[in-house]
């Protein structure tokens, strides 16, 4: 099929060069390559595999008695990322309010939720807000406009003097563009005196097709990323799709493609998923349901647009007690099981191996970090 489209016109050429790039991302991701530089992560930013190979060891509850089992790696200390509130930047009264929200983290939006005449002193806005503001231990961020409008730089100038934990990019288009925030955001560590690197970067990575057929190289481009969100309007208006979503809600292919191969991409690269904002913030179940979908795939967290819709997201993308119940009796059999020698044992009926104990320490180490943070589940 790909050499009938090679030898066709020019229409049927560029279609197959788009069809192997698509092939080479979906290669790329499943079989990887040479992931040394990233596997130094601390494991605040990295969600553990789920997958095969050995498992991380369960860890003996307070108090146990029995001998303790090293684990591969350490507990995860991770700031949590279940709900993002995007906030208007240029609006004092939505900052002021979205504090209160419960949100783990609040994007102080400069780009789409700010007009072009309010683009300039929305950057002062939101500088004040960072300084003033009392955000009760949320992660404070910025999603800054895009490089090809020709602000980024401004904003990125501009907002830092308040001292914000991290940015948001959106509509990368290329490594570069992720490295050209890294060089600016270095240089304006240095002006403000805060240590290299520690202004993280959130990146939205599927806004243009060129980022979705390149997203593992976007990945990598900076060790200061430390999460992928995935979005669909942008994209659909950059390939001209009439819309992202079919009339029963669910992703046509070209989005669902766009939507996993992030997932993959964050995951490849031991960095956080975040799904996309679910628009309807009127509907609640419809938000529960899609964010519960999403936290079944393995996203970590979902953004925002309405405050209302935080207490959901607080909820869903941090297992229920049962769940870690469940899991914390499986650690505790796996324990049990490789005092034995066993690696592989039979728990509530069922063959129980590698990757169900990992899946069984990430719930236990979610759960512990929402505690550990202070924010409400619920």
């Amino acid at each position: 099929m790909i050499h009938g489209l090679i030898v066709g016109g020019d229409g049927q050429r560029r279609a197959a060069t788009l069809l192997t790039r698509a092939l080479t991302v979906i290669h790329g991701l499943i079989v990887g390559g040479d992931s040394r530089d990233w596997r130094d992560r601390p494991s605040s930013v990295r969600p553990a595999r789920n997958g095969a190979g050995p498992p991380r060891l369960p860890r003996p509850r307070t108090g146990d008695n029995a001998s303790a089992m090293s684990s591969s790696a350490a507990p995860s200390a991770a700031r949590l990322r279940r709900s993002l509130l995007f906030v208007p930047g240029d609006d004092t009264r939505k900052l002021a309010k979205a504090t209160g929200a419960g949100a783990d983290a609040l994007i102080l939006d400069l780009e789409d939720a700010v007009v072009p005449a309010h683009k300039t002193g929305a950057r002062d806005t939101v500088r004040a807000a960072l300084a003033d503001l009392d955000y009760g231990g949320a992660e404070r961020l910025v999603r800054v406009n895009p490089l090809e409008t020709g602000l980024t730089l401004e904003d990125l100038d501009v907002t830092m003097a308040g001292r914000p934990d991290g940015y948001v990019l959106p509509k990368v288009r290329c490594a570069e563009d992720v490295l050209t925030a890294d060089r600016e955001l270095a240089r304006l560590e240095a002006r403000e005196g805060r240590a290299p690197g520690s202004v993280r970067l959130i990146l939205l990575a599927t806004e243009t097709p060129e980022a979705v057929l390149d997203l593992r190289e976007i990945a990598r481009a900076t060790p200061r990323t430390t999460a992928l969100m995935w979005a669909s309007e942008d994209l659909s208006a950059a390939i001209g799709a009439r819309r992202s979503r079919r009339p029963d809600g669910s992703l046509p292919d070209v989005f669902a493609f766009a939507r996993s191969a992030c997932l993959l991409a964050a995951t490849a690269c031991r960095l956080e998923p975040l799904d996309m904002p679910f628009l309807d913030f009127r509907d609640d179940a419809g938000l529960d349901r899609e964010a519960r979908e999403a936290a079944d795939l393995g996203f970590t967290g979902k953004a925002a647009i309405h405050p209302n819709q935080v207490a959901i997201l607080n909820r869903v993308f941090v297992p229920d007690a049962d769940e870690v119940l469940a899991a914390q009796e499986l650690l505790d059999a796996a324990r049990e099981a490789f005092a034995r020698g066993q690696a592989a044992f039979v728990h509530r009926g069922a063959m129980v191996d590698a990757p169900h104990i990992n899946r069984a320490r990430t719930i236990v180490e979610r759960a512990e970090a929402a505690r550990g943070q202070g924010r409400p589940r619920s």
